[in-house]
């Protein structure tokens, strides 16, 4: 009888390592158009975007149906679309709304899944794996999920579910704006066969362009690839990768979002140093190189906090919180030399300086990203700064005040940290 009970508890964690996993995305077509149509009566039944600005050049971030109707799309000029629409309304964004209906279809998904992502913008993507005995079937559980955000906040989503990330995504988007569908186990190839190869995530204007050119359309025409043409027409890693996701080829997990990540930097000077110019060069090393880990992941900053170690190991800490998210070095720069002088009190040298960026969120929260009018010089500067780096390494691209840290510091400043 015991050899029994240890046979069976060994085929039951068997089952429970191997059973297919049950992943859902939900996906709330132009998130802040729906809830600036929920807030405000008087749009429903009108075309309206959102945008940040009412300049010709600004670009609509998200538009309402009766807008999509007459043919404006998101990332469209507004002078086009006041052609399109000439009783067009131009909206602007109530960052605090979209953060509450967050934290409200937040408060839905928890009751249903062990484990939850927010991407923004009313995109969630949920681990139902092992649920189905609370919940029943994961279709059945995302129509609950559905009805239940339908109620308490008037949203409709689109919904999915499928094995993993990447199908379910691709799943949603094939059927928005509203809807519910299942791929199950098994059949992700034969779903994804037939699928525009545009519904595929992370295919930006350059690949896209590129796959165009090769004639392919559909998913399952890159999927039947071989690793030899996948590498001659696309390279190495990305023909590879692109292959693979039409494949459906996705193991990634899904995890509880951004909000308990930090990205830490720390640089230990050589001998303690008083010099102003050293200390600013590191600052610069700083956040140049959390910045770029930080835009690489699409994220953005909340706050900043710099801490202060003295030569008698006295710490001094400070921090300093912004309404929109730190997105670009130069920003982040000059909040981090605001906090040095207002948290540097002491005339005695410094050991290391810690840097931390936090309360990070996707990119699709800042508004002024998609504002070409305002800073668009620096944002196209930092973008090819960004290119750079990524393509021969760190620190091969510095500000000027970075390179007066070399002598005083550790080692180079941009690889100096924990």
């Amino acid at each position: 009888m015991p050899i029994a009970d240890c046979d069976g508890g060994r085929e039951r964690e068997w089952r429970m390592e191997n059973r297919p996993r049950a992943i859902a995305h939900l996906n709330i077509v132009g998130f802040r158009a729906a809830i600036a149509g929920l807030e405000d009566s008087a749009l429903r039944g009108r075309p309206y975007v959102i945008a940040g600005g009412n300049r010709t050049r600004t670009i609509a971030w998200d538009v309402s149906p009766e807008a999509l109707k007459q043919n404006i799309m998101p990332g469209m000029a507004l002078a086009a679309a006041r052609r399109m629409a000439k009783d067009l309304a131009i909206i602007p964004p109530n960052p605090a709304a979209y953060q509450k209906a967050n934290t409200a279809l937040e408060s839905v998904v928890t009751r249903f899944a062990p484990a939850w992502q927010n991407d923004g913008c009313g995109n969630l993507f949920l681990d139902l794996t092992g649920t189905r005995g609370l919940f029943g079937p994961p279709a059945d559980c995302i129509c609950r999920i559905q009805n239940e955000i339908t109620g308490s906040s008037g949203l409709k989503a689109a919904a999915a579910a499928a094995s993993n990330k990447l199908v379910s995504k691709v799943a949603s988007r094939a059927i928005r704006p509203i809807g519910l569908i299942e791929v199950r186990p098994g059949d992700e190839t034969a779903f994804l066969s037939h699928q525009d190869i545009s519904l595929l995530p992370g295919l930006g204007p350059s690949l896209m362009k590129t796959i165009r050119v090769t004639g392919f359309r559909e998913a399952g025409e890159l999927a039947a690839l071989c690793d030899i043409q996948a590498i001659s027409l696309f390279g190495g890693k990305k023909g590879l990768l692109l292959r693979d996701t039409a494949r459906g080829i996705d193991n990634t997990p899904v995890t509880n979002g951004y909000g308990n990540r930090i990205i830490e930097r720390r640089s230990v000077f050589t001998e303690d140093v008083l010099d102003e110019t050293a200390i600013r060069g590191t600052l610069a090393s700083l956040v140049e190189n959390g910045g770029f880990e930080m835009r690489m992941d699409k994220l953005g900053a909340g706050s900043l906090r710099l801490s202060v170690v003295y030569s008698d190991g006295v710490e001094e800490s400070g921090a300093e919180k912004s309404k929109s998210l730190f997105i670009l070095d130069s920003d982040m720069l000059a909040a981090v030399e605001r906090l040095y002088r207002k948290t540097a009190s002491r005339r005695i040298r410094v050991r290391s300086l810690y840097l931390s960026l936090e309360n990070l969120a996707p990119l699709c929260f800042e508004p002024d990203l998609f504002e070409p009018d305002k800073g668009a010089k620096i944002r196209r500067f930092q973008e090819t700064v960004d290119a750079i780096q990524y393509r021969f390494g760190l620190g091969k691209v510095m500000r000027g005040t970075a390179l007066a840290a070399y002598s005083k510091s550790a080692s180079l400043p941009a690889v100096n940290y924990d």
